[in-house]
Formats: C-alpha cells, structure tokens, sequence
C-alpha cells in the first residue's frame, strides 16, 4: 500500500484515539498525549505511543490502563472509522522521546556551563 495512504490511517487512528481518551472517565489517563502511531506495513497492528506529562512516575499503571482498555478503543475505533475495512490490532508503548530530548538538552547545559567556567 502507498506511504500517503498508511499516514492517513495512522493520522486518522491517533485523532480518534485521542478524542476517546478524553471521553474516558478514567484518572488515571487524564493527560495522556498520543505522540505518535506506527502502522505495520500489512494494515494489521498498530503500535500507538504515549507520553504522560507530570506522570512520569506513573507510566507503568497508565500503560497497565491503556492495555486493559484497548480492546475497547480499537472497538471504537472500528465504530468512528467506518471507511475502514478491517481495524489493526493495537498495542501501546511509551515515548522515551521527550525524555531523551531533555537528557540531552541536560547534558548540552552542562558541558555550556563548563565552556563558560573555563573562560573565567
């Protein structure tokens, strides 16, 4: 299938995961931000990562969360998106990305403030 067309379906499945997330009634998944979704080549799962801003003590129980409701999601996925003949399997994970970015971002302060005490 075209590369345009599985950006549509994953573009597509992180808007509605999205919008049933914030349906839900459960606290611990308030503030879950969907990053982004990988779709396999054959249409059939989809990995869709999160990140929890604030929570990063709690990403455990809210993956914990997130799996025990997935079934219920991709029904509903199923149901918002009916141009859609079959629906991927989903899985989710989380997004070391922000994290990493920060690592990173800390690291680059670091070694900024030593080139700034070398100078003195």
């Amino acid at each position: 299938m075209s590369k345009l067309r599985q950006a549509r379906i994953e573009s597509a499945i992180k808007r509605e995961v999205s919008k049933y997330l914030l349906e839900l009634d459960d606290l611990r998944l308030r503030g879950i931000t969907i990053t982004y979704v990988d779709l396999s080549n054959d249409f059939h799962y989809a990995k869709i990562y999160f990140t929890a801003i604030n929570k990063e003590n709690k990403n455990q129980e809210i993956l914990d969360a997130l799996s025990h409701a997935a079934k219920r999601i991709q029904k509903d996925i199923a149901h918002r998106l009916k141009s859609m003949r079959h629906v991927p399997l989903i899985s989710f994970h989380f997004d070391l990305s922000i994290q990493k970015g920060n690592k990173v971002i800390d690291i680059l302060n670091k070694v900024k403030k030593e080139l700034q005490n070398k100078e003195e």
